[in-house]
């Protein structure tokens, strides 16, 4: 999943969750799709961050090792 197409999902999310409270819907907390989005999410950034790093250390060890 593109971290636009993340970030977009999740602006959705708001959205709607703001449009029901204004409705006068009463939602006590999230619902278990709601609960897997955010975890998607999550792992989604989780896993941009660990492949930069990766990606970063990759070409420093590359680095050092030519002469």
């Amino acid at each position: 999943m593109d971290p636009i197409d993340t970030y977009r999902l999740a602006v959705g999310w708001l959205r709607a969750r703001i449009a029901a409270r204004h409705a006068g819907r009463n939602e006590a907390g999230f619902t278990a799709l709601e609960w897997l989005l955010v975890a998607l999410g999550v792992i989604a950034i989780a896993t941009i961050a660990v492949t930069a790093v990766k990606s970063y250390v990759t070409g420093e060890t590359q680095k050092l090792g030519s002469p």
